[in-house]
């Protein structure tokens, strides 16, 4: 199923600086996140969480559903990036995402195809860095600052009295030697919103302890935890990822990496959306580019 935005649909209104929940550029710089509390309302979280129900719902039966399975379950999503997806793709365009992402990114975003949504869990835990040079003792490209490419994660239920959320470690963005850091369970609330650099250590489905949720166990200890000893999720956990950066050799360098591997070229080809939404984007003040000729269907009038 696809629809099609008026082409003739007026920008989204920047929203004022007064309406943006409080980010600090610095703060975010030196830690590798930060996180941007009550971007979404109650109401806005639940009408969420359907939309995302009933979007795996349609792309199951159009058979469209995509699956990791796990040892703990299987995560369920859809082929192609947000974009792609007409009933969650005004979460990428939202005027308030693109604003706290501008301002910590010092420069209009820049979009390229790397975002999805998840519902549910297979526990895989570990830490790991997402930028192409992971050992920032060596150096490389990405080493470089100031550094610009990011994540963002929006949580659809409570991650800071349950399991299921984000573990860190804050500063291990920074270039040089390493520094020892302690980790960090994140406590974002349904409707915050997570900004973590490329370079932010990090490890997914964190599992707090019964007793001492805020303890920040090693990730493999995680997993090994029996469920009795693990406080529980706030429901089934359900997440946007959306990756932005500022245009640059930094950008370039990282679209390289991302061409050589084969889920990025496989999420690319199955991203269909068309010139339509492309202009969408471009008004509400985000630049999509074309990592690849497949990436979009822009030129076939896809919606």
């Amino acid at each position: 199923m696809s629809e099609s935005p008026p082409q003739s649909a007026p920008a989204a209104a920047p929203p004022s600086p007064a309406a943006l929940p409080a980010v600090d550029p610095g703060a975010f710089r030196a830690r590798g996140y930060t996180v941007v509390r009550g971007l979404l309302d109650p109401a806005e979280v639940q009408r969420l969480r359907t939309i995302a129900l009933e979007a795996v719902a349609e792309a199951e039966r159009e058979g469209r559903l995509t699956t990791e399975a796990g040892r703990e379950g299987t995560i369920r999503g859809c082929a192609g990036d947000l974009l792609s997806q007409p009933s969650l793709r005004h979460m990428l365009l939202d005027p308030r995402i693109l604003a706290i992402i501008g301002k910590l990114l010092d420069g209009p975003p820049v979009y390229f195809g790397d975002s999805s949504f998840r519902v549910g869990k297979y526990g895989a835990r570990g830490w790991h860095r997402d930028n192409v040079n992971r050992r920032r003792w060596r150096g490389g490209p990405d080493w470089s600052d100031p550094y610009p490419l990011l994540r963002c994660g929006l949580y659809l239920q409570d991650q800071s009295r349950h399991s299921g959320g984000l573990a860190l470690r804050p500063g291990s963005n920074r270039p040089g030697l390493l520094r020892p850091t302690l980790p960090k369970l994140v406590d974002a609330r349904a409707g915050d919103l997570i900004v973590w650099t490329l370079r932010t250590v990090h490890s997914a489905e964190a599992i707090r302890l019964r007793g001492l949720p805020g303890l920040p166990l090693h990730p493999s200890l995680q997993t090994r935890l029996p469920q009795r000893m693990r406080v529980p999720e706030d429901g089934e956990r359900i997440v946007l990822f959306m990756t932005f950066a500022r245009a640059g050799e930094q950008l370039d360098y990282y679209l390289d990496y991302l061409r050589s591997r084969d889920y990025m070229q496989a999420a690319w080809a199955g991203s269909r959306f068309g010139d339509a939404v492309r202009s969408e984007a471009e008004r509400n003040g985000l630049r999509v580019l074309q990592p690849v000729p497949a990436y979009g269907g822009m030129s076939s009038g896809a919606d």
